[in-house]
C-alpha cells in the first residue's frame, strides 16, 4: 500500500517534470524564432540592438558578436585603403 503510493507520487512528480520541460522547449523555441531573425540583412548596425532588453542572454551575446565582426571589417577596409594610398604616394617618390 505504502509502496503503491511512493510510486504514485513518483510517477506524477516525473510527469510533471517532463511536461514542465516540453513547455520550456516549446516556448524557448518560439522566442528564438522571433529573436532569430536574419541579421545578416540589417543594414545598419543599430538594428542590431532593437528590442535589446527583451533578448535572452544568448542571442544578445550573438548580436554583440555580429556586431564585433562588423567593426573589425570595417577597420580592415580603413586600413587597407589607408596602405594603398601610401604605397602610391611611397611609389611616386621612387
Amino acid at each position: 500500500m505504502v509502496l503503491t503510493f511512493i510510486l504514485y507520487v513518483s510517477f506524477m512528480c516525473g510527469g510533471l517534470f517532463v511536461a514542465g520541460l516540453c513547455a520550456g522547449c516549446w516556448t524557448g523555441r518560439a522566442s528564438r524564432s522571433k529573436a532569430g531573425l536574419n541579421l545578416e540583412d540589417v543594414a545598419d548596425d543599430a538594428g542590431l540592438f532593437q528590442g535589446w532588453d527583451g533578448l535572452p542572454v544568448a542571442e544578445r551575446k550573438r548580436r554583440l558578436g555580429l556586431y564585433r565582426q562588423r567593426v573589425l571589417l570595417q577597420s580592415a577596409e580603413r586600413d587597407r585603403a589607408w596602405l594603398r594610398a601610401q604605397r602610391k604616394e611611397y611609389a611616386k617618390g621612387w
